[in-house]
C-alpha cells in the first residue's frame, strides 16, 4: 500500500480581467478621513481632507451624512495632486 503526495493547488486570478472577490470588496470599503490619514493612504491631515471635500474641492462620498473616501476617490485625490515634469506639460497657446 503506498501513499501519494497531494499537491496543493496555488489560487490563480480570474481570467478575462474581472478584479478578484476579495479585490472588488476592497474597492467597496469606505475610509474616514482619520483612517486615510492613519492608515498612511494619503499625506494629507484629516482636517483638510473634511475641508476639501466640504467645500467640494476633492472626491467624496456623504453616505449617511459623513464623509468617506474609497480607493477610487483616493487615487482621485492622489491624481490631482501630481505634478509631472516640465517637458510634460504642453504649451500655453
Amino acid at each position: 500500500m503506498t501513499t501519494t503526495a497531494t499537491r496543493k493547488r496555488r489560487p490563480t486570478a480570474p481570467r478575462g480581467g474581472a478584479p478578484a472577490p476579495a479585490d472588488a470588496l476592497a474597492e467597496q470599503v469606505h475610509y474616514s478621513p482619520e483612517e486615510v490619514y492613519e492608515q498612511c493612504l494619503l499625506p494629507i491631515k484629516p482636517r483638510t481632507l473634511r475641508d476639501k471635500a466640504s467645500a467640494r474641492q476633492i472626491p467624496h462620498s456623504r453616505a449617511g451624512g459623513r464623509i468617506s473616501f474609497t480607493l477610487r476617490h483616493l487615487r482621485e485625490i492622489a491624481a490631482l495632486y501630481e505634478v509631472r515634469p516640465i517637458g510634460e506639460t504642453k504649451p500655453a497657446a
